[in-house]
């Protein structure tokens, strides 16, 4: 065996070691087949013609599609984002994205979102069991997950009123087509072949579900790129890297979390540590404003808005929006018009305050990259990872970038590209590279 097959052999023993050690007390998932984290993790290299082929990262709360349109003088890249929304009205219309979003306040109930994490899942599975478990405690609408279903579904009304089980690849195909059918209207033709991202640790059921929901999309499917791959393609990180040098990737999204440690090893990408949070991401930083100023209006109000779910909408889209100004500024106005019996609401935040709120899960996110760094063998030699990248809608959150960089001892982590488009574009560019 060469030199460097004896550095992959031993760093793929130290990744299982410490996955069996520590799976049990994180968000790391235990599949029925091999994680491909523990292989080459690098997609066999293939070619299409730029423009023949789009890229569509699939997210719990924002989903994608890239790729290659005429320009001026040469094939340009585009890129739209959708919410990852679908609402099921009372006379039978979907809606999809934004306006399923918009939907979701006056019918919360019929409003589907957060699906992605449990694409694939067997609710009967013993590992499974407490991530159905948390997401419906925590959605709004109904998720069928009976023991006695090989897999987690949604009861949606028909038109004539009966109730029908909506597989969740059924309801992720809604969002595809909608991102296909953007990529069409733009392209003005017809897009037949894509290439996916998928969470690191989907394998098995879970990777085939995602395939299911693009072929549901009329999508031929021809690969599936992991999304630590892709984000690592986006940020050049073929070109800057050493041979077997590291990077920590840490991406924050709107409802998931997740850390990995990318490593160059014979000119492809080995992911040898990964990490994730089903349920962290930038909905709780938003649902603490709103617990903090619920509890405020009862106390100056003496009104209880918690059952109230219109006014608790609307403070919730107002908390986002302030969480979104706060990345920039020290301080913002809170405000609603009419938020519950005529009364209107205004009260300030600051930064200070925001990171008050939300202490303990900042504090997860660097706990996240902690187990992360051990499980890759680096917790005592961050020095040896040298790059560091944000990406997710939620690491413009100042705190974030500030712990992150203390964590590894003052040295600025890489968001060169917009947080939320870089895994789209990574695969984009993975899939049209013959480098």
């Amino acid at each position: 065996m060469t030199a460097g097959g004896d550095r992959r052999l031993a760093a793929t023993l130290q990744a299982l070691i410490f996955a069996c050690l520590l799976a049990a007390a994180s968000g790391l998932q235990i599949l029925d087949y091999p994680p491909s984290m523990y292989a080459d993790n690098t997609p066999e290299k293939f070619w299409y013609p730029p423009g023949s082929v789009i890229a569509i990262d699939l997210g719990n709360t924002n989903s994608c599609v890239a790729g290659y349109g005429p320009g001026k003088t040469d094939l340009t890249p585009f890129q739209f984002c959708i919410p990852s929304w679908v609402a099921f009205t009372e006379d039978g219309t979907t809606l999809v994205g934004d306006t399923a979003r918009n939907h979701a306040a006056a019918d919360p109930e019929s409003t589907v979102f957060g699906f992605k994490r449990l694409l694939g899942l067997r609710p009967n599975h013993m590992y499974w069991k407490d991530l159905v478990q948390t997401a419906i405690k925590r959605a709004p609408y109904k998720i069928d997950a009976t023991t006695n279903v090989d897999t987690v579904t949604i009861p949606v009304k028909s038109k004539d009123g009966t109730l029908k089980q909506l597989d969740l690849s059924k309801v992720a195909s809604m969002v595809i087509a909608q991102l296909k059918n953007m990529a069409e209207e733009h392209l003005g033709r017809q897009v037949e072949y894509a290439v996916m991202t998928i969470p690191q640790h989907f394998s098995g059921r879970s990777r085939y579900a995602a395939e299911r929901a693009g072929k549901i999309a009329r999508l031929d499917v021809v690969r599936t790129i992991p999304e630590p791959t892709a984000i690592a393609v986006a940020y050049d990180l073929h070109k800057k890297l050493r041979e077997d040098g590291n990077a920590l990737v840490l991406r924050v999204g709107g409802g998931t979390s997740d850390a990995s440690v990318v490593t160059l090893m014979g000119g492809n990408f080995e992911v040898f540590g990964y990490w994730d949070e089903p349920f962290l991401g930038g909905d709780d930083f938003d649902q603490r404003i709103v617990d903090h100023f619920a509890e405020l209006v009862k106390t100056k109000h003496g009104k209880d808005i918690s059952d109230d779910r219109i006014a608790l909408g609307k403070l919730k889209t107002a908390c986002e929006q302030a969480k979104k100004m706060l990345s920039s500024q020290d301080d913002v106005q809170v405000a609603v018009g009419s938020l519950f019996d005529g009364v209107d609401f205004s009260e300030p935040l600051s930064q200070s305050k925001f990171e008050e709120l939300n202490d303990d899960l900042f504090g997860k996110l660097i706990a996240l990259v902690d187990s992360v760094m051990a499980q890759a063998g680096l917790e005592r030699r961050k020095n040896n990872i040298d790059e560091i990248v944000l990406v997710g809608g939620s690491v413009v959150i100042p705190k974030i970038q500030r712990l992150v960089k203390d964590y590894f001892g003052g040295r600025e982590p890489n968001i060169r590209v917009k947080p939320d488009e870089a895994v789209a574009l990574g695969a984009l560019v993975y899939v049209h590279s013959d480098d």
